[in-house]
């Protein structure tokens, strides 16, 4: 596989393990196992840190943006492309191409290591503390996080077995 092919199906299985992501969460919000931040509160924190402003008491008391909904959307899913691309990229780099059953381990772990996201930097920054343990109760920012980025990871591991990036 050439490399612009590899780079291509790691793009294709990101985009892929975010929109798992996304349908895991909406299926799981359903059975009130997680909760989670409200899609505009993500747009608003993205279009502040491209303002340079990096840091909020609190994201809720920051006066809305324009296109909350649609910067958050884009922002997620370049973030989902852009692990997917890293993961791929270290484990072709390193000449370590994973059986399917190590794939899907080293996948999974991934995603649970990209909670350090939004547990470390996201959820601080918009003044929810580390883990997100100074936001409202209801939204479960620690559980639905982890889930969340399990659901990716296994997506991940999905699509780059489906995909057939580490052949």
């Amino acid at each position: 596989m050439t490399a612009a092919a590899g780079i291509g199906r790691s793009v294709l299985a990101g985009l892929l393990a975010t929109l798992a992501m996304d349908a895991g969460s909406a299926l799981l919000r359903r059975t009130g196992l997680i909760g989670g931040l409200a899609p505009n509160l993500i747009g608003r924190w993205f279009t502040y840190l491209a303002r340079g402003q990096f840091s909020h008491n609190t994201i809720l008391e920051s006066p809305p943006v324009r296109a909350e909904f649609p910067v958050a959307l884009a922002g997620h899913y370049l973030i989902g492309i852009g692990l997917a691309v890293i993961f791929c990229t270290l484990l072709l780099a390193f000449s370590y191409p994973p059986a399917p059953g190590q794939a899907m381990w080293l996948a999974i772990a991934f995603g649970a290591l990209t909670n350090a996201l939004p547990w470390l930097w996201m959820f601080p920054s918009m003044g929810f503390g580390a883990f997100g343990t100074e936001a409202p109760s209801d939204w479960l920012l620690l559980r639905s996080s982890l889930v969340n980025h399990l659901v990716f990871g296994t997506g991940l591991a999905l699509s780059t077995r489906w995909l057939g990036v580490f052949r």
